[in-house]
């Protein structure tokens, strides 16, 4: 989002099976994960610091304004602690991951993991309040860390068919946020080319 947003110019390598074996090996993940972002023969990891980064080459992440900057780390800081009280499995793993499953999300899933996404929308409209943006007057990286988080549930065209039932009660949920539904139609006319042509959802 925020490289296309940016009009920055990139490939966007796609690694699974035995190319992530491989890549994983190859010592250019320094923590063993993805996503990572080579630049200049360097690989970066961990998606918020890479985020920062892009978002300093881009101006959504806007170093000369140090209220603005820590507004926006504000923002994502309150995403990451959100996170950490989504509700649980009795393994103690995130309810969302049985959406990658074989079979759909019970009726008290939905419910458990909505409760949780409704106290998400509040935070972040008591954050937005009347601001454009999370950034002001334009997209910031709290504002494509935000998106992606929504565009993965709520607006979620593209997730698997199976779990269709989910979205589509997050959906009706955000909806009847005003604030945060209005926030997220800009998000979506301001990336509709990356929307448009994104792969399917991760979830």
């Amino acid at each position: 989002m925020a490289l296309s947003h940016g009009k920055i110019e990139f490939e966007d390598n796609r690694v699974t099976g035995a190319s992530w074996a491989e890549f994983k090996a190859s010592g250019k993940c320094a923590n063993g994960q993805v996503p990572v972002l080579e630049v200049e023969g360097k690989f970066l990891n961990q998606s918020e610091a890479i985020l920062r980064f892009i978002g300093r080459r881009s101006g959504a992440y806007p170093v000369s304004d140090e209220f603005t900057c820590h507004f926006i780390d504000s923002v994502i800081n309150t995403c990451d602690d959100l996170s950490k009280g989504e509700p649980k499995t009795a393994e103690g793993k995130p309810l969302y991951i049985k959406m990658f499953g074989p079979n759909p999300l019970s009726a008290e899933d939905v419910t458990s993991i909505l409760e949780s996404r409704k106290v998400y929308y509040a935070k972040m409209s008591g954050l937005l309040k009347d601001k454009k943006f999370f950034g002001g007057e334009k997209p910031s990286i709290a504002d494509f860390w935000v998106c992606a988080n929504i565009y993965s549930w709520e607006r979620n065209t593209k997730g698997k068919e199976s779990q269709a039932h989910v979205y589509a009660v997050h959906k009706a949920a955000l909806e009847e946020d005003s604030i945060l539904n209005a926030w997220a139609d800009r998000m979506g006319e301001e990336l509709k080319d990356y929307l448009a042509n994104r792969g399917a959802g991760t979830l």
